[in-house]
């Protein structure tokens, strides 16, 4: 999955906490977002993917790399441009740190899932692992049934 489509899916659970909230607020059908999100947005009307990124607020830096400007995104970017060699070295340092720290717990936990599905079709072997939901997959069900309880 490309970055683009990994921030949209990413920023979608955390804003809007559902595909079904986010189409319905965007005006967009749930379907068109469920297979951009599974398809990678690549194969997306452009101007879908540009309505998408602007109500989560995405933006293209360099007209490459998807990034969140938030109030939070602007603030540090001031502040940053205020700061002398040593200072912007300092928060570079501590920038990395915590990028590797990040991506490292990520990739931990892909791996932990990737050997859950495994186990699982060890002990099942007429299930595919395409066929096993990843943890998110399975919060989301779990939402979406929460949900339509609450409508009822």
């Amino acid at each position: 999955m490309d970055e683009l489509t990994q921030l949209i899916k990413k920023n979608i659970k955390y804003k809007y906490s559902s595909t079904r909230r986010f189409s319905e607020e965007l005006g967009i059908p749930q379907t068109t977002i469920v297979s951009a999100i599974k398809n990678g947005v690549s194969g997306t009307a452009f101007t879908t993917v540009c309505k998408m990124c602007k109500a989560l607020d995405i933006k293209l830096m360099n007209g490459i790399y998807p990034v969140v400007v938030t109030d939070t995104t602007t603030n540090l970017i001031e502040k940053l441009s205020k700061l002398d060699e040593k200072g912007i070295h300092t928060v570079s340092t501590v920038l990395e740190m915590e990028y590797v720290r990040c991506q490292t717990e990520a990739e931990a936990m892909a791996i932990a899932e990737k050997n859950a599905k495994l186990e699982a079709a060890k002990h099942n072997p007429f299930i595919s692992l395409d066929q096993i939901p990843s943890k998110a997959e399975v919060g989301d069900l779990a939402k979406a049934l929460t949900e339509q309880q609450e409508e009822k």
